[in-house]
Order: C-alpha cells, then structure tokens, then sequence
C-alpha cells in the first residue's frame, strides 16, 4: 500500500483535465486515484467539537453539492483513530503542521482502501462571522475542511487561478459578517468532470458568486490570493483611509466614478450562466436589493472553466451624503436563478463617501529666460489648476525664488497674484515682471498656491523648480569725443555698460599708439544700464597728437574700447 499525503500531492499530480481548466487530478503510476468513485464515509475523531463537526459537515456538503459525489460522516466519537488502522477518520492532530487528506491506495489499482483527514497545529476557528483568515489570524475549519475533501474526492492542488485548491483560506467571500467558504468554480467543474454530475445531466443545482477576492502569484503547487481594491477612473488606486474587519476602507467622492475589482464564478452544474448583477451603495455591510440600486450589467456569461476577473465601474451619486457604506456587487440580485444557495452572491468593499472638494495645484511654473545678468528683469510664468470635484475660492499665487530645486512657502517670495475661483478641471495662467537677484549664482524659480477652504490634499500646493543661471557678463564701452582741449590738457569721455559685474573703467593714452599712460576712473560702475564717464587727462604737450582708448574690467571680462585721436592746442607765439 501506499501513503499519499497532502505534501506528496504537490509533486505526484497529474494534469488529466483540458489546460483551460482551473483544476487537476490526483494521480499516480496506475492513473487517477480512486476515492470509491467520489462516494466517501469518514468517523468523526473523539478530539473533534461539536462546532467543529458541524461546520465540517456543512462542508462536505457544499462540496458535493453539484457532482455525483458525497461524503457522509458517522459521529461515533472514535478514540482509536490513527494512520493505517484501515478506517476514514477526522481529528485534530498537532503532529502535523497545517492540514493533510492522508490516503493508502493501492499502486497497482489506484483503489483507496483508507483516508483520513487531519486538521494540524494551527489556531481552528468555527463558525461563519469572519473571525479567521483572511479576515483574522484563525484558520477556518470550514474552509480547510472544503479543501481537504477535495483531495479525499480524487482533487489536487491548483496554482494558475483563484480557487478553492489554492490557498483555500482565501477563497471566501461574505454579506455583512457572514463568511462562505465553498468549492468555487476550478472545484465544482472538477469533481463534475470527474464524477459526473449530481442531477444526472438535468442542471438542476446552479449556483453563482462573487468576491473581491482574486488571483495573485503562484507559491508551490498553490495560487495565492489577495484582496481587490477600488480604483478612480484613471485606474490609481484611491486612498485607504481606515480598516473594517479586516478590509481596508477606501475614500470615494461624491459623483466620481470608481472601478472595482470583483471575481465571479458559476460553480453548478450548468455550463454557462448569464446572470445579471446589481450594483448597490448601502448604509451597512448587509448587502441586498432593498439598497440603493447605482446601476445594472447583464453583459456576463461565466462558463465553468476558469473565474472571470474583471473591473467593473459604478458611480457614487452626487448628492451622497458624506459618510461610511459599503459598494456591494450583487450577483443574480433579481434571483433569476434557482440557486442552491445565495449566501457567496455579494462582494463589498467598505468605503467612506466624502463630498466633493477643491484641490488646488500648480502644474508648471517657469521663466521666459533662464540665463540672467544680476538685477535684470524676466517674466516668471505658471499655471493653476483646481484637480478637485467642487468650486475653488479666490486664492493668492506666490512667486518664489530657491537657493535648491525644492520649492516651498518658507522660499523668499518675489512676487503675488490673485487667483479667481475656479471650476473643477479649470486652468488660470499667470505672467508677471520679477528681477534677477544682484548675487550672481543658480536659483530656483517656482509657484505655491495658497490653500482654500475645503481642500484636504495640501501636499501638492506648489510646483516644481525652474533654474535660472545669475551671471555678470563681459562690459560693453565706447570711447568718446575728446573735448575741451587745451594746451596743457584735454577731456576724455566713455559710455560703459558695466552688464552686472562691478566694472573699473580705464583711458589708455600716449603718442604713436603707444598708449603709455592710464587713467583710472574713480568709481566702479555697476547696473544694467549705459553710464556715461568724463575724466580729465593732465601734463599734455601743446600742439602734440595723442590717441586715446579706453578699457572696462570686471569679473567676467575685458573689453576694449575704440580709439579716439586729437591734438593739443599750439603753444600761443608758437607757429
């Protein structure tokens, strides 16, 4: 004989079902493993409680409710049970870490002659009020017990899609507290094809549900799962702002239009349900048709192969009163269909409804001239933008300038405009005349929006930095006219543009282009604007020809002037 265990099962499956299909066989060397064609009787272990029993049974017979297969219980109280003493058995056993359908069978055969389903050393909860995985830190005796009577019907594990033979801890869904744990889809269309169908081909037993729950990642021989979100209708996931008994609560506003994340199965025997799913916005977590109806979709056909997966969109009406409900998916919410049962027919996500608001930004802020001389005067430039859901109040912009890209209030402000209120979606320009700082180096240009009444978002008041580069320039100067020669001296002239370096100005002068002798003006000149210099030049010779030039020095240059020529007047008697 030989022992097949939950751990072997991981490497001894066989995928006899069609790859489109969410589930697999057990099987070995002699083919599938025989659980007495899917007709199972276990004893209920002495170590076993009476809720643990019950739930148990409940199990089993969501399991088996649409395949031509059961599970039967005796509740005898056995205290014998162990492995290998040839009888089913179900009991608590701390020797084993999680949960284990254990089987002999026969190798050449592959006939179970004994299975026993043990529940480990894990933290066992009852009942159905959500007090457990995912929802809590307990393990479900439910949920695992579905999962191992799967194995015990001839089911191994699966890992390409959400499905009870996954991580069966989070194949459930739930109407207000109230949990439900059942085969799912990838299960159901299993033990069918494998055992038949329990009507015998008439697709009496249907059943449909819905969960946010779906598909993650592949971890072994299992799929993980994980809890869907809510999305804006750009697809960002919108913020999470609190927790409700185990699942987040996301904001939404009022009249905005929200995606969500749902996963729907048709788990009975018929092969392809159309149902029709309501949308609804209650007060509670009990979701029904007596709630406020957001919309209708009868768009689905869900074939009994793999879990449809999809995103969903559903407006928040405008006159919501802001406030905690609950976004449930309602599937089959006319009860159009003759279900064996509706308790896995809603999928919810807690939100809390706030009222539309302003939320003001600056989207771009920049210069007209990013390369500036100190003290000169540029146009700063920016747009503001109400992203928000309801009507702005008049603001004031403030113009900034940083010594680093990060742009903030605490910045020197250089300049202020008023911002009239704003639609939602509207864009206000702004243009205004700033001047360069006189400290040359690189700044920062950017806008911060002053915050309005209502606005919750106040991380996103200001804008990106825009650099500018502060720089003295090499001056520019011409030499003048010579006037009021004499014959001993003569004055000499220069306008200069010192281009925002302090600027010394010198006259170069001498016979023969020799410029041999300098005079220097007695004052730096400095700004942006043309100056116009005069100095005297002494000790000249009459009736001597001079040239004169002159030249402007500061940090970033030298320039030379033109020349200038003239003669000093003759001596008097002189011919």
């Amino acid at each position: 004989m030989n022992h097949f265990s939950r751990l072997l099962a991981v490497v001894s499956i066989g995928l006899l079902a069609p790859v489109a299909h969410g589930y697999n066989y057990l099987t070995a060397s002699c083919g599938a493993i025989n659980f007495n064609s899917g007709q199972m009787t276990f004893n209920y272990a002495s170590n076993l409680s009476s809720a643990e029993k019950l739930d148990i049974s409940r199990a089993f017979s969501r399991l088996t409710a649409f395949s031509d297969s059961t599970i039967t219980t005796n509740d005898n109280s056995d205290s014998s049970y162990s492995r290998g003493n040839g009888e089913n058995e179900i009991y608590l056993d701390s020797t084993h870490a999680t949960a284990q359908c254990w089987i002999n069978y026969s190798t050449s055969t592959c006939t179970v002659s004994e299975a026993d389903i043990r529940f480990g050393n894990q933290s066992w909860t009852t009942g159905s009020a959500s007090q457990h995985l995912p929802y809590a830190s307990g393990r479900s005796i439910l949920g695992t017990a579905v999962h191992e009577g799967g194995h015990c019907l001839g089911m191994a594990h699966e890992n390409t899609v959400y499905n009870m033979m996954g991580s069966d801890f989070s194949h459930v869904t739930r109407n207000n507290l109230t949990t439900y744990f059942g085969p799912g889809e990838d299960l159901s269309d299993g033990l069918i094809d494998l055992h038949g169908k329990r009507s015998g081909g008439s697709n009496t037993y249907r059943d449909v549900g819905a969960t946010v729950m779906r598909y993650d990642s592949v971890s072994g021989a299992y799929s993980t799962h994980k809890f869907g979100v809510l999305l804006d209708a750009g697809g960002t996931v919108l913020p999470v702002v609190g927790s409700f008994e185990g699942q987040d609560v996301f904001q939404v506003t009022a009249g905005k239009t929200v995606r969500m994340e749902l996963t729907f199965e048709n788990n009975g025997e018929l092969n392809t349900e159309t149902p029709s799913i309501g949308y609804y916005l209650s007060v509670n977590a009990l979701i029904s048709s007596a709630d406020p109806l957001l919309r209708t979709d009868n768009n689905f056909s869900l074939g009994r192969a793999t879990p449809l997966e999809t995103t969903q969109s559903v407006t928040i009406p405008s006159d919501t009163v802001p406030g905690n409900y609950f976004l449930g998916a309602f599937i089959d919410h006319e009860n159009l269909i003759s279900e064996v049962t509706n308790l896995n027919n809603v999928a919810y996500y807690p939100v809390k409804v706030v009222a539309p608001l302003p939320d003001l930004t600056v989207p771009f802020a920049g210069v007209d001239d990013s390369t500036l001389l100190p003290g000169e005067a540029f146009s700063a430039l920016a747009v503001v933008r109400n992203e928000g859901d309801a009507v702005s109040e008049i603001s004031v912009l403030r113009y900034v300038r940083s010594s680093d890209s990060y742009i903030s209030l605490s910045d020197d402000w250089i300049r202020t405009e008023a911002i009239p209120s704003l639609a939602p979606g509207a864009l206000k320009a702004s243009n205004v005349p700033v001047v360069a700082p006189a400290t040359q180096g690189a700044w920062w240009i950017g806008a911060c929006i002053s915050v309005v009444s209502g606005e919750v978002n106040t991380s996103n008041q200001c804008s990106t930095g825009t650099q500018i580069t502060v720089a003295a320039q090499p001056p520019v100067v011409s030499t003048g006219a010579v006037t009021d020669i004499t014959t001993t001296q003569a004055t000499l002239s220069a306008t200069v543009n010192a281009r925002g370096g302090s600027t010394t100005l010198y006259f170069d002068w001498g016979r023969d282009y020799l410029f041999d002798s300098t005079l220097i003006y007695s004052s730096y000149i400095t700004g942006l604007s043309d100056t116009s210099v005069n100095i005297t030049a002494p000790g000249l010779i009459c009736g001597a020809t001079y040239q004169v030039r002159t030249r402007a020095v500061n940090s970033a240059g030298t320039t030379l002037g033109n020349v200038q020529e003239f003669t000093v007047t003759s001596c008097p008697g002189c011919e």
